[in-house]
């Protein structure tokens, strides 16, 4: 029997670079999906980062990363760099997995010696997951070869966004979540029709009578509209649900990589998800989990630190009516990382079932999941008689401190009984005259209520959760 080597993975690396057979004198030009909004800041991390030190492209599976690695690729071409002199392999391909990352960098730049001098090659590893260690190997392979850029594009295994505003990681990480719902309005062509002006530029013109037609998109972007595939094959009414439907949870929940990562009980895994995914913007516990799925708590643990670094779930820490952090975290707000989870699962709600409330919240959180110090500065606060929905603060270190101020006071009012002329948000607001200085920015999030007023002096502002989650695209562009 023959094993395969080095010219195997020569002949697999041709194969997965199609333009290293490019004439370099011609004009390349290739085709363009549309982008993400989240593409900029990728391809500055590549352009201006440090010599030596690597990118981490991380989000779930089919939100786009690939896709996003070729327009990088294709930008670096259209721009002037030898097609010889980028390369991306896929790491999920066994041929890979026997010759390891280094040995997978130093081919190529073996294959480059003599027209790189004081050159950057791009190297592309997709799939990086699937090698052991890997980011210890990536970290080591960037400071051995300075004059390659490496971008890991990884779907599990990550770190969390706490992990990295409190630790550097030895790398940049750029994030490509689902989709928000800003994009979702462009893919469709919805965007210039509901608000006019220049929404490119942040240069907004909504009239209040596409109100409804917004909450229709905000429907479908729920139920449908969290990944590429289900968006971008029609454009008219609703977007096709077959892609939820029929290919969501078998394609996203990859079960090759969690076995991949020490975990081999399948069916336990995807109960504890489906619970997660039912329960979605609700507090759980370890102990409540544990009695329901009948997992061991310390398996539970690892099983939740896999969800969540696969991108699949996250975990909220909970404050108290002092805005302050428990020091045993006893319960977390769970939320899945795109609300078409739900559908995928259970099938489409409508704004009057009673889940709704909660999956506009999840989409609302979702919109951040792409800006790593305001995603990991959110909390929620719940205690004996009270709670508030989302709490958030100018950072991770101002949220850790002894005396944090919040700066972001979320409570959904769906149904808009807060909103009305009844008592008013009581514990809304008793909470923010207790933790705020004055400078917060409190907010109903309703149907379709647009309105700002005071109650016992604090500020409120409703506006409508299509409208807000829609505007959260300055945060992350």
């Amino acid at each position: 029997m023959q094993t395969y080597g080095v010219e195997a993975v020569k002949n697999r690396l041709l194969f997965d670079n199609p333009w290293w057979a490019l004439d370099e004198q011609a004009p390349q030009k290739f085709k363009q999906p549309p982008k993400r909004i989240f593409f900029n800041d990728f391809a500055y991390k590549i352009e201006n980062g440090d010599s030596g030190r690597a990118v981490a492209l991380v989000g779930p599976r089919r939100t786009g990363k690939t896709v996003m690695v070729r327009q990088m690729v294709a930008r670096l071409i259209e721009g002037g760099e030898p097609p010889r002199h980028v390369l991306l392999a896929s790491l999920g391909v066994p041929t890979y997995w026997s010759a390891g990352l280094h040995q997978i960098i130093e081919l190529f730049v073996q294959r480059n010696a003599r027209t790189s001098q004081g050159k950057t090659l791009y190297a592309f590893l997709d799939e990086l997951q699937y090698m052991p260690d890997w980011e210890s190997e990536l970290i080591k392979a960037a400071k051995d070869f300075p004059q390659v850029r490496l971008i890991g594009v990884l779907s599990a295994g990550t770190p969390l966004a706490e992990e990295i505003e409190e630790n550097d990681p030895g790398y940049d990480v750029a994030v490509l979540p689902s989709i928000s719902f800003a994009e979702f309005l462009r893919f469709r062509g919805r965007e210039k029709e509901l608000f006019g002006g220049d929404p490119a530029n942040h240069k907004l013109a909504f009239n209040q009578a596409n109100l409804p037609q917004l909450n229709k998109e905000f429907n479908y972007y729920i139920n449908y509209g969290g990944f590429p595939e289900s968006v971008l094959a029609k454009v008219q009414g609703a977007p096709s649900p077959l892609f939820v439907r029929d290919t969501l949870i078998e394609r996203l929940l990859h079960k090759d990589v969690a076995s991949f990562f020490g975990i081999n009980d399948l069916k336990g895994l995807s109960h504890l998800f489906t619970l997660l995914a039912y329960n979605t913007g609700r507090e759980v516990s370890i102990e409540e989990l544990a009695r329901e799925t009948k997992i061991a708590k310390n398996t539970l643990r690892k099983y939740l630190d896999y969800l969540e670094s696969a991108w699949l779930i996250r975990r909220l820490h909970r404050v108290d009516k002092n805005a302050k952090r428990f020091q045993r975290a006893v319960a977390f707000k769970v939320f899945i990382t795109s609300p078409c989870w739900y559908a995928a699962l259970f099938g489409p709600v409508m704004p009057d079932d009673e889940v709704y409330e909660r999956l506009v919240e999840t989409a609302v959180y979702c919109q951040w999941l792409g800006v790593s110090h305001r995603i990991s500065a959110l909390t929620y606060a719940s205690w004996r008689g009270g709670k508030v929905d989302l709490v958030g603060y100018s950072d991770l270190a101002q949220q850790k401190t002894r005396a944090p101020e919040p700066n972001l006071i979320i409570e959904m009012d769906w149904k808009q009984k807060l909103s009305g002329f009844g008592e008013g948000p009581q514990t809304v607001t008793e909470f923010v005259r207790m933790n705020c200085n004055g400078e917060e920015n409190t907010l109903l999030l309703t149907q379709n209520l647009i309105r700002t007023g005071y109650h016992r002096h604090v500020r409120i502002q409703s506006v409508p959760a299509s409208l807000y989650a829609y505007g959260l695209v300055n945060e992350m562009s």
